[in-house]
């Protein structure tokens, strides 16, 4: 077994003792194996693991590579569950995450994290929801480098459906928001 192999297995062995610092370890492992290093973040997550886990683990995915963070998240309902149901899903991170996904028009995978979000008995779904309202006219209006956000039927379908779920006085006024686009 090589240097490399020897050192892979101390950080699966350290991450699932919960020993040493999850997202210094998490870093390192990640620069090795990728998938493995997502398996050992879903691990840790599915142990109760704090907000550091959460936000910062999907951001050491994130900067390492969008596209495999993104497509392992997406196709990984049971790590959607632990991340979207956590009580530190609200984190702006985690609600520009979700956003993105709106904004990239992968709907069906932004519904299923809505979804999981609308349920989550932790958060406030009604500020919740407009977190990741805020975000997504955010990101449009950048991508787009307008000062309007633009969004085709299935995206303003998505968001419509969640923003009448919502109660209160943010739906009056996320309803008129999505009316002037």
């Amino acid at each position: 077994m090589n240097q490399k192999t020897t050192r892979k297995y101390e950080l699966i062995t350290e991450i699932g003792s919960g020993v040493g610092e999850h997202i210094k370890n998490l870093m390192e492992l990640v620069a090795i194996d990728f998938t493995t290093a997502f398996d050992m973040w879903e691990f840790a997550l599915s142990r109760g693991c704090g907000a550091g886990v959460v936000n910062e683990g999907l951001d050491v995915f994130m900067r390492a590579s969008e596209q495999k963070a993104k497509t392992e998240i997406a196709e990984n309902g049971a790590l959607q569950k632990l991340i979207f149901s956590s009580p530190h899903a609200g984190m702006e991170n985690v609600i520009s995450f979700l956003a993105s996904f709106i904004v990239a028009n992968k709907t069906d995978e932004a519904g299923k994290m809505l979804s999981v979000l609308r349920a989550n008995t932790y958060l406030d779904f009604n500020d919740t929801m407009r977190a990741v309202v805020d975000s997504a006219f955010n990101q449009s209006c950048v991508k787009n480098q307008t000062r309007v956000p633009q969004f085709n039927k299935k995206q303003k379908t998505l968001l419509l459906e969640y923003i009448e779920k919502i109660k209160g006085p943010n739906k009056a006024l996320l309803l008129q928001r999505m009316k002037e686009i």
